[in-house]
């Protein structure tokens, strides 16, 4: 039989009889175990940043081992699939070549699941926090905005005030009387009120400039790259309940509450004995300072009651909600982890299968013609066999010197072939 012909039992089965000629035995061995090593430090590098190592002795001799078994586990799976897969994939298989890039795939999902989020905690988890910080400085202007409105009431008490002022003096021109005094109470309660607002106002100032002084020492804190992104975690954590504590004073220094109380009182109206033209004119009076004090009220713009919430720390699945803005380091670790097993196996399959034995087909069923002239149909493979039968009956035995004469070759009948 011909050398260059493999019989359909002679599949090699492992990679030194399955690799081509061009492509040397080290070439594949250094790939399989070097990929797998790609992929352990990068899985290492991961877990670090990830905060496996915390923990003094302890989480370094965890990081260790799952280094380790890690290792174990790829460079297996990765020679399996090449050393034996591939040879029962090429000798038609129907499980070899699924179960083999299923195994390849998910080992590298593992590893990928680690290196990607491990190489972009940090930055994802400061742009979280950036991101917290922007909604708590909208959310203080509001408050800031809130307490500014406030703050208008301040002029209108003021006004009333010296109207009610007026009015006395007014009044008590010609006596003291019952009138004069009800008019000197309701400015007295009024001036009490304005005075008190006023000072707030004065409070309400130095709250500001903390709270402004607060929100630049969170930007601060955030920006400052010297410092790792889970201390400056921690530090912005202090700074956020300082802050909230700050907005909290400021809603307090403009006592608007006081002011709504102050409303109801202006509608319920005085009383003036035996005065019922006097008690129309002042409830009027009243009527329309209430009136005046609403509109300012209701001008007003109310803020979320609940402040954003602090980010909760990140972890390795809220990264892939920033896949987009880290693509590159994503890819990278794709393109270790699973691409570049999954083509090395790729290949070698491919290139067993170019150099794999012919498959021959099947010899067709005799038709009419065949019966009738009584040739018989035959596959190429039995007519490849009996071109080779004919060549070995021609060769020449080693046993026959150079000079010796050649004798016929021995040519049983085609009938004893079948």
């Amino acid at each position: 039989m011909s050398k260059n012909f493999m019989s359909p039992n002679s599949f090699p089965t492992s990679t030194e009889a399955m690799r081509p000629d061009k492509e040397p035995e080290p070439y594949l061995t250094f790939f399989m175990k070097l990929i797998p090593l790609l992929e352990v430090l990068l899985f290492g590098m991961g877990l670090y940043y990830l905060g496996i190592a915390e923990g003094g002795v302890l989480g370094w001799a965890k990081l260790l081992t799952l280094c380790v078994a890690a290792y174990a586990v790829a460079y297996a799976i990765l020679r399996m699939a090449v050393e034996k897969g591939v040879p029962l994939v090429a000798a038609k298989s129907k499980v070899a070549a699924p179960l083999s890039a299923f195994l390849i795939v998910l080992v590298g999902a593992g590893f990928f699941s680690i290196t990607g989020p491990g190489f972009t905690i940090g930055p994802v988890e400061e742009s979280r926090l950036n991101a917290f910080v922007e909604q708590i400085g909208s959310y203080a202007d509001a408050r800031v905005s809130v307490a500014d409105q406030a703050a208008e009431l301040v002029p209108i008490m003021q006004t009333m005030a010296e109207d009610l002022s007026a009015r006395t003096d007014q009044e008590s021109a010609s006596g003291f009387g019952p009138l004069a005094q009800t008019w000197d109470s309701l400015r007295a309660r009024v001036d009490g009120l304005a005075t008190q607002m006023t000072v707030s106002l004065g409070v309400r100032d130095e709250l500001l400039a903390r709270i402004q002084a607060q929100r630049i020492a969170m930007e601060t804190t955030l920006a400052d790259e010297s410092i790792n992104i889970w201390d400056r975690r921690a530090e912005l954590r202090t700074q956020q309940a300082r802050l909230m504590s700050m907005l909290t004073e400021l809603d307090q220094a403009v006592p608007v509450s006081v002011v709504r109380s102050y409303v109801r009182e202006l509608e319920g109206g005085v009383l003036v004995p035996n005065r019922e033209d006097a008690n129309a004119q002042i409830n009027r009076t009243l009527a329309g300072y209430s009136e005046t004090l609403m509109a300012a009220l209701s001008e007003q713009r109310g803020v979320s009651a609940t402040p954003p919430a602090f980010p909760s720390k990140t972890g390795a699945l809220d990264t892939f909600a920033y896949i987009g803005k880290f693509a590159p380091v994503f890819l990278f670790a794709f393109i270790v982890d699973m691409v570049f097993p999954l083509a090395l196996w790729s290949f070698v399959l491919m290139t067993m299968i170019a150099h794999s034995p012919q498959v021959w087909s099947k010899p067709r069923k005799p038709t009419d013609l065949d019966r009738l002239t009584g040739m018989r149909a035959m596959s190429a493979r039995q007519m490849r066999e009996l071109i080779d039968e004919d060549d070995d009956d021609l060769a020449v035995p080693d046993d026959v010197g150079a000079g010796a004469p050649l004798r016929p070759p021995f040519r049983p009948n085609r009938k004893t072939r079948n």
